[in-house]
């Protein structure tokens, strides 16, 4: 689901530190593009600039993944080639 679908937030989602409680979550956050609240601090802020890299670096490598993996075996690319 999108951001837009969720008003409330995914604070209520279970954290990395486990608890399920009002806190934010910079890795859900960044996931769906959710902006910072108004009210973050700069733990807050580090914490998705944190998540929002891994997250760019993830997307990065899940398509070099999916480009690998749409292209024809090398043996079969060798066979092809006039």
């Amino acid at each position: 689901m999108a951001a837009e679908e969720h008003p409330e937030g995914y604070a209520g989602h279970a954290g990395h530190g486990g608890d399920a409680g009002g806190g934010y979550d910079a890795l859900m956050a960044a996931i769906t593009g959710e902006t910072l609240p108004p009210d973050a601090d700069s733990g807050d802020r580090r914490a998705y600039g944190s998540a929002a890299a891994d997250v760019a670096l993830l997307r990065e490598q899940l398509g070099l993944i999916g480009t690998a993996l749409s292209d024809p075996p090398p043996g079969l690319r060798a066979r092809q080639a006039p």
